[in-house]
């Protein structure tokens, strides 16, 4: 592969691609990022995360580092920096999803700024349940607060829904009946549905803050491992899904970087961006 030196901004999903086990960033990644900065390249951490999660993590790489957190629902410039676009649900269309969501069965989230709202908390995996405790003893999550019934009206500024489970039947109807509705969605995961706001995702997101930023589209790339990812590819001007990527993501791909357990973004980058 041919060398790429037009890069300006380096767009990077999370879970399955910038870090490796336990939430961890490789030592690779940290350095080709850090070298991206001192050559003027952008770095922004693109997630279904929420921002304080994100924020932490950014500032192990570099204080300027932008955060698209809730998959676009939310783009800042840096760790405490200016807020330079939020997509919330219009309250029509969130009861809209809600009702969709509570019929299917399964336990779900509408994700704010201030909280995560959760209903059929008695239906939340005993994985989620461990990973909502981690984050709220850490600081990364304020507040649960449990719904009775799927009524979203005196929830305001919600970024995004999601809904958990095991049972990989009950994701399937779920997914079948908001393809009935025209209602698009994603995932992050196999034991998980997401649902944004109209208009907004991760590709969109990379769009805003590219201008944001003032660099062009085709300057950009993007690195994904799932479904949530593929809008972001497609947006990018190099698109890079991770080797442990699922399929669909490869397929929107122009480069497929080494497996993320192998710090696959800091290889790639040293050997295709930042070479001499």
């Amino acid at each position: 592969m041919s060398s790429i030196k037009n890069v300006r901004l380096v767009c990077m999903d999370m879970d399955g691609t910038l870090f490796s086990v336990n939430e961890q960033i490789p030592d690779i990644n940290i350095r080709a990022l850090r070298e991206c900065e001192k050559r003027g390249i952008r770095a922004a951490l693109v997630s279904g995360r929420n921002y304080r999660f994100l924020t932490d993590h950014a500032l192990k790489i570099s204080p300027n580092v932008s955060i698209v957190s809730a998959n676009g629902a939310r783009i800042d410039e840096r760790p405490g920096g200016k807020c330079i676009y939020e997509g919330v649900y219009e309250q029509d269309f969130a009861q809209t999803v809600s009702r969709i969501l509570w019929d299917s069965g399964v336990n779900y989230e509408a994700y704010t700024d201030s909280a995560n709202f959760t209903f059929r908390p008695e239906r939340v995996t005993p994985a989620h349940k461990r990973s909502l405790e981690k984050y709220q003893a850490n600081g990364h999550l304020l507040k649960i607060e449990n719904v009775s019934g799927w009524d979203t009206s005196g929830i305001k500024g919600i970024y995004k829904f999601v809904a958990f489970s095991d049972d990989v039947d009950l994701l399937d109807a779920l997914r079948s009946a908001l393809d009935a509705k025209w209602i698009a969605h994603s995932s992050s995961s196999a034991q998980n549905v997401e649902i944004m706001p109209r208009g907004v995702n991760k590709g969109n997101a990379l769009l805003i803050l590219a201008d944001y930023l003032g660099i062009r589209q085709e300057d950009t790339m993007a690195f994904g491992d799932y479904t949530n990812d593929i809008d972001m590819l497609k947006a990018s001007g190099y698109p890079v899904a991770m080797k442990n990527g699922v399929e669909q993501l490869k397929a929107v791909a122009r480069y497929i970087a080494p497996d993320h357990l192998d710090g696959g973004i800091g290889r790639f980058l040293f050997e295709h961006v930042l070479i001499q």
